[in-house]
């Protein structure tokens, strides 16, 4: 039962709000964001904004699309505010689902029209959602979030050139992932024919029984994850995975306790099955873009690593389990240059087309063509001021899509994306249950699991094993 709110002033009612929002009172607070709306409804003022924007976070589990047209007027009324912006574009980017056509069918709202060609796309009916995504434009041309949407379809049905267009269009009026996806086969080719692309600044201990594994393990990451999640990622390779492998630490800008960890690691585990890559470069610049330079390091320097090793590389998010014995994953891809997973209900954007979270890699030349493609796509961009976030994925999508459409294309494995856990359950001892036919549990991948990755220390079973009461 909702409370009666007493008559107040458009300031209280915005104080009320937000102190709503913040004990937990999600329905309070909704209505009085309504109320500014009533309030200020001629106006226009910043309250209005304010109380869309609020509206759309409080929304969004409930009515996606409710939520974006919130975002849409916080937006139109700040058109300059780069959270709103962002809030905005993912919310077009994500609504609409397959049945949801229905819904959104006869709708002549810019929100509408964008949902359904979302869903008409997720449906498989790629020619309506063209008219869906056109007919927004036409209507409303300023807002550009759409041509991002129209683009991606065009990817999809492999109309490269014109995708490329509107990515630029894109790019030109609101930045963002669009400014670093790019799917013309000639500009891909000019990154080809370019001088070489620079790669990192190391160092590199490998220790002494290292050369002897049939497989490189290769984890990068920064200071902060090292110590997060290489204790829990490390164990699980070297006692649940199955592989005779040696592990590849890529440390960017390691500090103290991060080599202790490593220091640790070596200790529990044989310090000669490991490699260590120490990075050290000035981030400060990127800011909170930094998070997009630890992503990407690692393509600029693996294919350099694996000219240097000659053997396979299985690379993995830091934030990545083994849950069991990964030796069928990589059997599945044995026969093919590379192996990454893909998710097809996600492929409504380029950059969740292949994911960079997981890649088998083969020593072969179709590799190295793929990979020294991909360093050089990251590297333009990194070079030009964009580190955006996703860039590594828009790289491999771009890559994989546009990078060799007049030559034989290196061979792809695509792995399901259920190769993840879903689930996971932990008892007070650390042991923990999921999915039986995952391979992998991951924190980010997952949502945020409901556990640290450090409760985590012995596979029990599967999640059907565990009986209620």
């Amino acid at each position: 039962m909702l409370p009666i709110l007493p008559p107040a002033d458009l300031q209280s009612d915005l104080d009320a709000a937000r102190d709503a929002e913040r004990t937990g009172g999600p329905e309070a607070a909704m209505v009085l964001y309504r109320r500014v709306l009533e309030r200020d409804a001629d106006k226009g003022g910043a309250g209005m904004a304010v109380a869309h924007d609020a509206l759309a976070r409080l929304l969004v589990g409930q009515d996606m699309a409710e939520a974006a047209g919130h975002a849409l007027a916080s937006w139109r009324l700040t058109p300059a505010d780069q959270t709103r912006r962002s809030n905005l574009w993912q919310l077009l980017t994500h609504l609409g689902k397959a049945d949801d056509v229905g819904r959104f069918q006869g709708r002549d709202d810019c929100v509408g029209l964008v949902a359904l060609g979302n869903a008409l796309r997720r449906d498989g009916q790629g020619l309506r959602a063209e008219r869906a995504y056109r007919r927004a434009l036409e209507l409303y041309p300023e807002v550009s979030f759409t041509l991002s949407r129209l683009a991606c379809l065009c990817a999809e049905q492999h109309r490269l050139e014109e995708a490329d267009a509107l990515f630029l269009q894109a790019a030109e009026r609101h930045g963002g992932r669009d400014a670093v996806t790019r799917t013309a086969p000639a500009f891909l080719a000019s990154l080809r024919d370019g001088p070489p692309p620079a790669g990192i600044r190391a160092t590199l201990a490998e220790g002494a029984g290292s050369a002897d594994r049939p497989l490189v393990v290769y984890a990068s990451c920064d200071a902060v994850y090292a110590r997060k999640f290489l204790p829990t990622m490390v164990r699980s390779i070297v006692e649940d995975s199955g592989l005779d492998c040696a592990i590849a630490l890529h440390l960017i800008n390691p500090d103290a306790e991060a080599e202790a960890t490593v220091a640790s690691l070596a200790a529990a585990h044989g310090a000669g099955r490991f490699m260590v890559l120490r990075e050290t470069i000035d981030l400060a610049p990127l800011g909170d873009n930094a998070k997009t330079y630890y992503a990407c390091s690692r393509f600029l320097v693996l294919p350099d690593l694996l000219s240097r090793w000659r053997r396979p590389v299985l690379m993995l998010d830091v934030d990545l389990m083994a849950i069991r014995d990964l030796n069928p994953l990589l059997a599945a891809s044995a026969h093919s240059d590379l192996g990454m997973m893909s998710h097809a209900l996600k492929r409504l954007d380029i950059w969740s087309l292949l994911y960079a979270d997981v890649l088998h890699i083969r020593p072969t030349m179709g590799a190295l063509r793929f990979l020294d493609l991909t360093r050089r796509y990251i590297r333009h961009f990194l070079d030009r001021g964009l580190p955006v976030w996703f860039l590594d994925q828009a790289a491999l999508a771009a890559v994989h899509l546009a990078g060799f459409t007049t030559e034989a294309a290196p061979r792809l494995t695509v792995y399901p994306a259920d190769i993840h856990s879903s689930t996971v359950m932990v008892d007070g001892e650390g042991r923990y249950w999921t999915d039986d036919s995952a391979y992998f549990y991951s924190v980010r991948a997952t949502g945020g699991g409901q556990q640290a990755m450090h409760r985590l220390k012995r596979r029990a079973g599967t999640t059907a094993d565990v009986k209620p009461g």
